[in-house]
């Protein structure tokens, strides 16, 4: 499917609900409430339900989170009433782990929902609310068309027809997926003050036009990464937080930095700055694009990516612009960063001078090679253990070829267990004994937590690589000589 994201409710989002009732203070919900005819008003009705509670939930990101919780009488009603200032979005009502039905708050401040515990969507009946007929109008049309995709998918995938058979049953499933987009660029056209309006212009993708050519007579090979790129966004508004209270808007943020965008940091640092500026005018989409791009690079596992941390800790932190974030937080990320700095791709790490297996002093700085392995290891590591041989295999076969040497610092502070280890592992390079340095504790200018830990330097003693397992080396060098970096 292209251009728009099917959107079907999926009960699991249930399993991710956070009972986050903090909340409710801070919104002036239930009891902070002025007037009924200053704010919103929703009767609900659920046959089969009666005598419990229902929580009032919204997406939120890439979670779900209580706002409230109401009152179920014997007869399956309950009402949820709040302030005229109350975030607009998609709600929930929970019913139980396993079942709740879906409304809008916007325009429409006074209704009601009517339904049945035994069909929750499909029996739900709408008065004084355009926008949530609208919405369930539409719910009703995806799930149809998506069970008749589904149905010609399947067949396809039996493979028991003939090819043209097959060339049918894909043009029919196109077909299916040109109605959609028609029919949600209809209710866009003829209802564009509709919250719907906006939830479908934020699940919008780029359609590719054909691919221009070029003087050569060959295709624009460039062309559908650039056009992707620049029309992603079109039609999105960061300065409205409606989006953040949507199921969409964060999986759509993690497609667009996962998936659109070239993987490497300085692409990535550009992109989250354009975003994260378009949505300063709004404080709340500001302060979530400054989290996500925050709590993403910092937990990123691919290598040179803390790049990204750092300089969104440099931007946003350091700046004092992170304002609702506590100051100890604050202060917690520009340490790690400060830690990692010297770290990232490109440096010159700290110089380690040690003792090695004779008690004398050895600089890693003074070591002469095209390439040199710091690897950081303990004798009673498991990983270790299963790394050291694998090391030891690539060194032996690759070290005149790619002119490498290796720099082992050992953990452990019984010279007994270390020397024993060598000699037992054959460790035929240079072994040093970490706790025996002369230039400070490794651990904290490293950023060593744990074992085993390699990074590798060039010759001018640049880290080109970190925290890599000996399967990837032999990969590595090649790609890295290969590209000229060296």
């Amino acid at each position: 499917m292209t251009f728009y994201a099917m959107y079907i409710s999926n009960t699991k989002v249930l399993k991710k609900i956070l009972l986050l009732l903090l909340f409710l203070g801070s919104w002036g919900i239930s009891a902070q409430l002025k007037a009924a005819n200053e704010g919103y008003l929703i009767n609900f009705r659920v046959k089969g339900m009666k005598d419990t509670i229902c929580l009032i939930a919204t997406y939120y990101g890439n979670g779900n989170y209580v706002k409230d919780t109401v009152k179920v009488d014997a007869a399956g009603r309950f009402t949820f009433k709040a302030n005229a200032d109350f975030p607009k979005g998609i709600y929930l009502a929970v019913i139980n782990d396993k079942s709740y039905f879906e409304f809008i708050i916007n325009n429409d401040r006074k209704f009601s929902m009517e339904t049945d515990l035994k069909d929750l969507s499909g029996k739900m009946v709408i008065t004084g609310s355009p926008e949530n007929q609208l919405f369930y109008d539409y719910l009703k049309y995806n799930k149809t068309r998506f069970a008749e995709i589904q149905a010609v998918q399947k067949l396809i995938v039996r493979g028991k027809t003939s090819q043209d058979s097959i060339n049918l049953l894909n043009d029919k499933s196109e077909a299916i997926n040109k109605e959609i987009i028609r029919y949600k660029l209809e209710i866009a056209e003829k209802h564009p003050s509709s919250f719907v309006a906006f939830f479908i212009n934020a699940m919008r993708e780029p359609e590719i036009p054909e691919i221009p050519i070029l003087p050569n007579g060959r295709k624009d090979s460039t062309f559908v990464y650039r056009y992707i790129k620049a029309h992603y966004w079109d039609g999105t508004d960061f300065t409205d937080d409606r989006l953040l209270r949507t199921p969409v808007f964060d999986n759509k943020l993690k497609k667009y930095f996962d998936n659109i965008l070239y993987q490497n940091p300085d692409t990535l640092i550009k992109e989250t700055d354009i975003l994260i500026e378009k949505a300063r005018p709004n404080p709340e989409m500001f302060k979530y694009l400054v989290w996500y791009a925050t709590y993403h690079s910092e937990n990123s596992e691919i290598m040179g990516f803390d790049r990204i941390f750092v300089h969104i800790v440099d931007t946003y932190y350091i700046t004092r612009q992170a304002t609702w974030e506590r100051p100890a937080v604050v202060e917690k990320l520009i340490k790690k960063a400060n830690k990692i700095r010297p770290l990232l791709i490109g440096q010159i790490p700290p110089n380690m001078v040690m003792l090695d297996t004779n008690n004398q002093p050895v600089s890693m700085y003074s070591v002469k090679s095209n390439f040199l392995i710091l690897f950081f290891w303990d004798p009673d590591c498991g990983h270790c253990e299963q790394e050291i041989p694998k090391m030891k295999e690539f060194y032996d076969k690759n070290k005149d070829t790619f002119g490498v040497k290796i720099f082992a610092v050992c953990s452990d502070t019984s010279l007994v267990k270390w020397k024993s280890t060598i000699r037992k592992k054959k460790m035929d390079w240079i072994n040093v004994d970490g706790p025996r340095a002369l230039t400070g504790d490794y651990h904290e200018q490293y950023d060593i937590s744990t074992t085993p830990v390699v990074y590798i330097l060039n010759n001018r003693k640049e880290i080109i690589a970190k925290r890599l397992v000996t399967d990837q080396f032999l990969g590595f060098f090649k790609n890295y000589i290969k590209t000229g970096l060296h």
